[in-house]
């Protein structure tokens, strides 16, 4: 289906002002990237929710090129990349310059959205930092409701705590799942997305973190066994500029841009609800199983994945003891664990 109806497109485009068609030579053509694979759910909506978006309302004012995902640069290096001016925007999760910017662990743990840090000061804290360690200007956090599970290919053993043991196992982790596979005694193992499947196939691994979506879409419904519950995190996927290329755009552009951000960071996690609700029964059909903790075990098993990110956070980043507050609010329930109560219906 049109994921935005004319009736919406209408509106956005009375918000930003769509130029006359004298205004045409003025138009500011931005190249774009994602570190994800092309066929990921992710990229697919940024792909769709602001990129096509971008072009369906911002005729006279921005028109955004996309050049490809992973094959155009190494999803670890497209941060450096984007900093580089190689390209103009970049789409990715912030797991694959958690070195650079160790401030994207907040994101994952967060219990608030990218509309309550707008309003508290966060955003343009986190503007400040990545402008300060990535040399990027921080546009939008996207999907930010999608949150992720532990995947794996062989049937894990179940500590007296009641977790996941998984000594012995070699995981496939980025920054974002490093913290808890290791904290569960897994020794991780860094490897692309895309490679995943073949290191499944030969057991050079045994199992992965991903997000709630896209295990079918990319392939991986096929060698994976278990799904672990609960889910635990919301996805760090951010939107960055290049300085430059945001330097040089006119007011007018910047505006467009901003706006169509604030857009993004709502009609993206509704795209991907829906492509998660398409994929469900996929899964299953896949013959991946599920493994359900419960009670005492499945609060436990979110503990140590969220307690381990604010450690890291707090070892890493300079900013924690102003940052966390904002992100995180004591008392209120985290995004992704009453997902399940919250998710967007058809």
């Amino acid at each position: 289906m049109t994921f935005i109806k004319s009736g919406i497109i209408a509106a956005a485009a009375a918000t930003v002002g769509i130029a006359s068609g004298s205004a045409l030579a003025m138009e500011k053509t931005l190249n774009t990237v994602t570190a994800l694979q092309q066929t990921n759910v992710l990229a697919q909506s940024y792909l769709k929710t602001f990129v096509a978006e971008a072009n369906a309302i911002g005729k006279g004012i921005v028109k955004i090129k996309y050049l490809g995902g992973q094959e155009i640069v190494p999803p670890r290096k497209a941060a450096s990349a984007l900093k580089r001016g190689q390209f103009d925007i970049l789409s990715a999760p912030t797991a694959y310059y958690i070195g650079t910017v160790p401030e994207g662990y907040g994101l994952l743990a967060s219990n608030q959205g990218p509309r309550a840090l707008r309003a508290n000061g966060g955003f343009a804290l986190l503007q400040k930092i990545y402008k300060e360690k990535a040399g990027a200007h921080l546009l939008a956090w996207g999907e930010n409701m999608t949150s992720y599970y532990m995947y794996l290919g062989v049937k894990p053993k179940i500590g007296k705590d009641g977790l996941p043991d998984l000594k012995g196992l070699k995981m496939r982790a980025t920054g974002t799942y490093r913290p808890l596979f290791r904290a569960l005694g897994a020794t991780t193992i860094n490897i692309k997305s895309s490679e995943i499947i073949t290191a499944m196939q030969r057991k050079t691994v045994d199992g992965f973190g991903m997000t709630d979506t896209s295990l079918h879409a990319i392939g991986l419904s096929n060698v994976t066994k278990y799904r672990v519950f609960p889910n635990f995190y919301q996805t760090n996927q951010v939107v960055t500029v290049n300085l430059n290329s945001w330097a040089a755009l006119s007011q007018k552009q910047k505006d467009f841009l901003n706006n169509l951000a604030l857009h993004y960071e709502t009609s993206s996690v509704l795209y991907v609800e829906l492509e998660r609700q398409k994929e469900e029964p996929l899964v299953k059909g896949a013959g991946v199983k599920d493994i359900v903790l419960k009670g005492a075990a499945a609060q436990k098993y979110l503990d140590v994945a969220h307690g381990e990110i604010w450690k890291e956070l707090k070892k890493r980043s300079k900013y924690h003891d102003h940052l966390k507050p904002l992100l995180y609010k004591p008392g209120k329930p985290n995004r992704q664990v009453d997902f399940g109560d919250t998710r967007l219906q058809k």
